[in-house]
């Protein structure tokens, strides 16, 4: 019997000669929202002089802050309860046997902890794999690692969901072909065995 711990194992990436990945920014149009509560902030206080004024812009941007973060992270929410199926069935185990040979991109490490697969993007978010064994299905659970919960204060919803709106498409793909990899390799094994 092998004893777990709570310390990952961490796998180094493969170099590839690929440039870095871009973050994309899907948040980019909601950030009209402190153009409109600013001023919307200093017209409403504007009936008590300057001192209202400005502390009406200031409320004006607080409350667009808030609602930019409360918006991001319910899309962070939808995103992280996503599940994606499965076209052969795989375990916590084989997947990551599959995925030590597969080439990841530089940005990405890969780590095998207790709770299962975890891919560590840019040292910024942490995306853990979660796998239904009787649904046959994932899904990616995508957090910001505890470094950068200090690190990035502004905005962290926003930095969090862009994050993971960029990783959670590539790390599906690369799961997607650790499990056909996966298949494939058991198709060969059954192939020998009945030869």
């Amino acid at each position: 019997m092998q004893i777990q711990s709570n310390q990952p194992t961490v796998t180094k990436n493969k170099d590839t000669t690929d440039g870095a990945i871009s973050i994309e920014t899907p948040m980019k149009a909601l950030k009209k929202l402190y153009i409109l509560f600013i001023p919307l902030g200093g017209i409403a206080l504007a009936f008590g002089g300057p001192i209202a004024i400005a502390f009406g812009i200031v409320i004006g941007w607080a409350a667009a802050y808030i609602t930019l973060q409360a918006i991001s992270g319910i899309k962070l929410i939808k995103l992280n309860l996503k599940s994606y199926s499965f076209s052969h069935p795989l375990t916590d185990d084989h997947l990551y046997k599959q995925l030590l040979t597969t080439e990841l991109h530089p940005d990405f490490k890969l780590e095998k902890g207790t709770w299962g697969v975890r891919f560590v993007f840019k040292n910024t978010t942490r995306h853990t794999i979660f796998i239904d064994h009787k649904k046959q299905s994932y899904s990616i659970v995508s957090k910001l690692t505890k470094k950068n919960l200090i690190k990035k204060r502004h905005n962290p919803g926003v930095t969090e969901y862009s994050y993971a709106f960029t990783a959670v498409p590539i790390i599906k793909q690369i799961i997607e072909t650790a499990v056909v990899k996966h298949a494939l390799s058991n198709e060969g094994k059954e192939n020998t065995t009945i030869s």
